[in-house]
């Protein structure tokens, strides 16, 4: 937001800067023809994949949203080689271009699960920057997924989130996010940094419950591999690559495997961890971050794994840092390589073995 027109153009180089903003836009197909595969999936109809999914598989094209995409169970949305933009109102809609199908009865991880959406590109921002009207994109998520189960990101690419989150991922069970590009965002002036997670782990309570019940499910068995998190052409970095910013008493999010992405130019940590357990990261590389890696608890958390990260060209925050608000046992920092060297270990922290320090 609040880029010129110059410089947005120069992330998609869509067209040369003296057409016309009617020139400028494609010849868009309809949401409603994605929206129409994913429910004949939903149907039965159509090949499936290895996984029993039935497969959802628009033509090439770019196509415009205006509301969300409803994926259902047992469906695997390809879009691979797709180009997906957003134009929603400002009102009236949910604020993700996809949520899946969820009964407003439906907690837990009770949802249709067994889902998976493999490639395309992404943008809720760019058709409002073409239009001269950046300012007019509604904050927004890109994927939000709630009370499922069962569920595969692959390869999908992300460009110019704002405010939100590219991926939500709220009382999800069982769930692998891999080779996927999260590429700039748009921060909220009105929130810290901290807040900006481009792939987050939630639970739904209160307003955060974008369907089914508010029962504070957390996420349990999250694999995230083998992704990018970084600045696009022309917005800055998101606030971390991964994390969480919502707590309920007595609920932590557990076993969660972050291995070997790669994070750039986050505005804060390029790897949170908040109110998780069981967690394992492993083998990352965080560059040029104004933090590292930083584990924080809100409950008494366990098991912390942080071995063979690379961090590099942090600036005010540790390159690994551990806060304990309240205990955090069984922790293990070992084999990382920090530069410059820095790591912070505040309050009530349990190590298997003595820690790495400088």
């Amino acid at each position: 937001m609040g880029h010129t027109r110059r410089a947005f153009l120069g992330a998609v180089g869509a067209v040369a800067l003296g057409a016309s903003r009617a020139e400028a836009l494609p010849n868009y197909i309809s949401g409603k023809v994605i929206q129409e595969a994913l429910d004949k999936a939903r149907d039965g109809k159509g090949p499936k994949d290895a996984a029993g999914r039935f497969i959802a598989k628009p033509g090439k094209g770019t196509y415009l949203l205006t509301e969300p995409l409803i994926i259902h169970g047992d469906t695997h949305l390809d879009v691979t080689g797709i180009r997906i933009v957003a134009r929603f109102p400002a009102t009236g809609v949910k604020k993700t271009m996809v949520l899946n199908a969820v009964a407003a009865s439906t907690g837990g991880y009770d949802a249709p699960g067994n889902i998976a959406i493999t490639g395309g590109s992404w943008d809720p921002t760019w058709d409002f920057f073409q239009r001269g009207v950046g300012d007019k994109a509604p904050p927004m998520n890109v994927i939000t997924l709630i009370h499922t189960k069962n569920v595969v990101l692959d390869g999908i690419t992300i460009y110019n989130t704002k405010h939100w989150h590219a991926i939500e991922l709220n009382a999800i069970r069982d769930a692998t996010v891999r080779n996927c590009a999260l590429l700039g965002w748009i921060a909220d002036p009105k929130q810290g940094l901290w807040h900006g997670e481009a792939l987050q782990l939630d639970l739904p309570t209160g307003a955060n419950t974008w369907a089914g019940k508010a029962d504070g499910t957390p996420c349990r068995s999250i694999v995230m591999r083998g992704n990018t998190c970084d600045k696009s052409g022309s917005q800055l970095g998101f606030g971390q690559f991964t994390g969480s910013h919502t707590t309920h008493p007595g609920v932590t999010h557990s076993d969660v495997l972050v291995e070997n992405n790669v994070v750039r130019n986050a505005r804060w940590d390029g790897i949170g961890a908040y109110n998780w357990q069981n967690v394992r990261i492993l083998g990352n590389r965080v560059e040029n971050c104004e933090g590292g890696i930083y584990v924080k608890s809100a409950d008494a958390n366990k098991t912390f794994e942080i071995t063979g990260n690379t961090v590099s060209g942090t600036r005010t925050r540790p390159g690994v840092g551990i806060r304990a608000v309240q205990p955090i046992s069984d922790v293990m920092v070992s084999g990382n390589t920090v530069t410059p060297c820095s790591f912070d270990y505040v309050g009530d922290v349990a190590f298997r073995r003595p820690p790495q320090r400088c």
